[in-house]
């Protein structure tokens, strides 16, 4: 059975030993203006990451303000088709590092967690990676963001952040999660995406499920309650879990 809080990362003071560390990639949607959530990623995370774009909306949330100087991150890396000059040059200028990768096979956010992955073999330190801005923008891309969860979920933990929902996979087994209702809730959602229908147990939740068939055109759990501080979930496929955050 694994054992998980989904939003350990936005409650974290300091960097806790026990906890894995996480690289935070930053993809190109608009940055939330709650500098608490944003902040809080930021210091705790041991890579920081701007795929592309991200980069210009790195800049932008905090242009003209004195923070900008607080945000400089590790590495910028991409095909470079969308991050602007002027950004580009500002951050080199405070020591970022820029790579381009032209593969159009890949996407950014591979590509950053193709960077990660060098890191890795350089450190020999694994990295948990939590991902900024994942939904919002371009469908294709959220469903782009979605399968990199099923195709790195034998390698890693990938927590999918929003401005209002942080997302993760459940891979088919038990699973105890460890919730903290102050900052998540109470709205969330068990989806059976990618394969034709999960067969799912909950507790801890205002509609449990109970061996029940979940599957698109038959019957998803969207707009559940959190009730519990622990919500159990056994799941015989691969589903995704998704939380609201209130902060």
């Amino acid at each position: 059975m694994s054992t998980l809080s989904v939003t350990k990362f936005l409650t974290r003071v300091g960097r806790c030993i026990s906890e894995p560390p996480y690289a935070l990639i930053i993809l190109n949607q608009p940055i939330s203006r709650r500098d608490n959530i944003f902040h809080t990623l930021w210091e705790n995370a041991n890579l920081k990451i701007c795929a592309d774009g991200g980069g210009n909306q790195l800049y932008e949330a905090f242009e003209g303000t004195d923070k900008q100087q607080m945000y400089i991150p590790h590495y910028i890396r991409g095909d470079l088709d969308s991050l602007k000059d002027d950004v580009k040059d500002f951050y080199i200028s405070k020591g970022a590092e820029v790579e381009r990768d032209p593969d159009q096979n890949s996407t950014d956010f591979m590509k950053c967690i193709e960077l990660v992955r060098r890191k890795e073999r350089e450190s020999s330190v694994k990295h948990e990676i939590v991902a900024l801005g994942t939904f919002g923008g371009r469908v294709d891309q959220a469903m782009s963001n979605i399968h990199y969860l099923y195709k790195l979920k034998n390698e890693r933990r990938i927590y999918l952040l929003s401005d209002q929902n942080m997302t993760i996979l459940l891979d088919k087994g038990k699973h105890q999660i460890h919730c903290n209702q102050a900052i998540e809730g109470p709205s969330c959602g068990i989806i059976p995406i990618g394969i034709e229908r999960a067969i799912v147990t909950t507790t801890g939740l205002e509609w449990n499920l109970t061996n029940s068939s979940t599957s698109f055109g038959e019957m998803i759990s969207t707009s559940n309650h959190l009730i519990n501080d622990i919500v159990m979930i056994e799941t015989d496929s691969p589903i995704l879990w998704t939380v609201e955050l209130k902060i």
